[in-house]
Order: structure tokens, then C-alpha cells, then sequence
């Protein structure tokens, strides 16, 4: 009968660890979640002044009369990058009059 009590008891504690490992993993993904969370609301905070960036490099670039391939190249990738089919992200940072070739040829 001892080993059967020991079985069932050992069953039990495995149970309870696996129990405790459960709610740490849980733990883990919830802080996880929080943290991602928190990136992505920092990240779109941080998006007008990016676009601020690109609108004024590209400004400083017509206006010196310099072209460079290698800028035009990054600055369409990022562009590429914050548009997509169904919505201009960065014309909503940006007013209408507002002119910077670079960023778009």
C-alpha cells in the first residue's frame, strides 16, 4: 500500500509543479503581451516626428539641388514601407501644400 500512496503523491506533486509552471508561463506571456503593447504605442507616437524627418531631409535636399540615388532609394523604401494600398499613412502627417519630390520620385 506504501507504493501506491508514494505513486498517487508523486502524481500530485508532479501535478502541483506542472500547475506552478502553467501560471509562470502565463506570467511570462501576460508581461510579454504588456511589453508589446507598450512598444507599439511608442513606436506610433514616435511616427510623426519620422515623418517630420523624412519631410525635412527631403526639403534640405531640394533645396541644396543634390541627388543622390542612395537617399531617394531609402527614402522610397520608407515610404514603401508606411503606405499601403488602402490608406496613405504618411499624407496624414502631412499637409497638402506641402512639396517634397525626393520622397516621392
Amino acid at each position: 500500500m506504501s507504493k501506491t500512496m508514494s505513486k498517487k503523491q508523486n502524481r500530485k506533486n508532479r501535478k502541483e509543479d506542472l500547475k506552478k509552471r502553467i501560471e509562470e508561463l502565463e506570467e511570462i506571456i501576460r508581461y510579454n503581451e504588456a511589453m508589446l503593447e507598450e512598444i507599439y504605442e511608442t513606436q506610433e507616437s514616435m511616427f510623426p516626428i519620422f515623418a517630420d524627418l523624412v519631410k525635412l531631409i527631403s526639403r534640405l535636399y531640394k533645396e541644396m539641388k543634390i541627388e543622390d540615388e542612395e537617399l531617394k532609394g531609402c527614402i522610397n523604401r520608407l515610404k514603401e514601407t508606411f503606405m499601403d494600398e488602402n490608406e496613405n499613412i504618411l499624407r496624414k502627417y502631412f499637409k497638402d501644400d506641402d512639396d517634397f519630390t525626393i520622397a516621392y520620385t
